[in-house]
């Protein structure tokens, strides 16, 4: 070394990247791109509708009151409409009696719900994965830390879910159907709610968003066990028992994948 030479780095300061090194450094942080602010609201309300918090033929709030909810401009919320009219998941009305009307999906014929579901397969696998390791903890958790409050509403849900699959009538009934599921949900966001843990209300509350719309193109009608499975959650956590909640919640999320394997076409080593 140098006697002449002048270091301006000290012992705590890190070391320098080798060259080497780049190939380790490229691609761990991807290209981002803006999103644009209405976009940001297209999801916010797809995600609503996904949840079931708007059922088909709800009207959304006012584009004036939209607009104050989501602090954004009445034209960013116009452009949003006009994208969630375009996926046909809205159709905007004129007139008196008119404004932004949550559609019913489009259901799937019989010769097409194999094809649907071949096509999801991957994704449903990966979902039914993600629900299992994040919905047992959520229940588990939610079994010692719910309040009396949040048992009260669960029971709640729990028994209008129960009315709505009283009878095979009942059961057949669409807008029955979708009223079911949306309280399916709510039913399993309160449990993650209850958790107490904001990661895992977060986590729960993607999985069903991502469940929602293929669920509800698929099943016709509701099984006669359809809330069966809620029953059992719901004693376990009423009883504060953190092994039996999961262990139901688990067998529930396995029997909501048997169902839906069902409906999927079987590979030809399997027939």
């Amino acid at each position: 070394m140098n006697d002449n030479e002048t270091h301006d780095r000290t012992p705590s300061d890190p070391p320098e990247p080798d060259q080497g090194d780049e190939h380790l450094i490229q691609g761990v942080i991807g290209s981002i791109r803006p999103a644009a602010t209405y976009e940001l609201v297209v999801e916010q309300v797809k995600r609503a509708i996904f949840l079931g918090r708007f059922m088909p033929g709800d009207k959304l709030p006012a584009e004036r009151d939209l607009a104050a909810q989501m602090m954004v401009s009445r034209t960013t919320i116009r452009e949003a409409m006009r994208v969630l009219e375009g996926e046909g998941l809205i159709q905007v009305k004129r007139g008196m009696m008119g404004g932004l009307i949550v559609k019913a999906q489009n259901e799937l014929q019989p010769h097409e719900i194999q094809s649907y579901m071949e096509t999801r397969r991957a994704q449903l696998d990966h979902i039914f994965e993600y629900r299992i390791a994040n919905e047992c903890m959520a229940t588990r958790l939610a079994a010692t830390r719910r309040t009396e409050e949040q048992l009260d509403r669960l029971e709640s849900m729990l028994k209008a879910m129960g009315r709505l699959c009283e009878t095979p009538e009942m059961r057949a009934i669409t807008p029955n159907i979708a009223r079911f599921r949306a309280l399916d949900s709510e039913f399993h966001l309160l449990l993650a709610e209850a958790s107490g843990n904001p990661f895992l209300f977060r986590a729960v509350e993607d999985a069903r968003t991502e469940m929602f719309l293929p669920i509800g193109k698929v099943f016709k009608r509701l099984e006669d066990t359809a809330n069966e499975h809620h029953e059992a959650i719901f004693s376990a956590v009423q009883s504060k028992d953190p092994d039996r909640a999961a262990e139901a919640m688990r067998q529930h999320i396995l029997t909501s994948r048997e169902s839906l394997e069902a409906l999927m076409p079987q590979n030809e080593d399997q027939t």
